[in-house]
């Protein structure tokens, strides 16, 4: 026994829904080759000049104040650095740890301290 149909094998709304879906993954392709290639096209129209490089020098154009004299870089007393940042109250920014240890304990104690007061 055979049984025949004249619906179609397949609905309208599918074969619509086939072809919008279709028609999107074709257009996302095509945005995604044409953003490549423009980003190709722009890195090489690039104008960026290579950037020339200079021997090591000091940063510093200017002396260092007469407070300053003699001190390390960074080791700065509070007179120098006052002198440096032009506040009359430099903040303490450079400690020093020292351990404290207990060997039947078996612990140590850690202290930091201002370098300078």
């Amino acid at each position: 026994m055979t049984f025949t149909t004249d619906a179609p094998k397949t609905s309208p709304d599918k074969s619509y829904r086939d072809v919008v879906l279709a028609a999107a993954a074709a257009l996302a392709v095509f945005a995604a080759i044409a953003t490549v290639t423009q980003t190709v096209k722009m890195a090489a129209a690039s104008d960026a000049a290579p950037v020339a490089v200079t021997a090591k020098a000091d940063r510093v154009t200017a002396a260092l104040p007469a407070a300053c004299q003699g001190e390390a870089w960074g080791d700065w007393s509070a007179e120098c650095l006052a002198e440096i940042s032009g506040t009359a109250n430099p903040r303490q920014v450079r400690f020093e740890t020292f351990e404290a240890r207990d060997v039947q304990g078996k612990t140590s104690v850690l202290a930091r301290v201002p370098t300078r007061s």
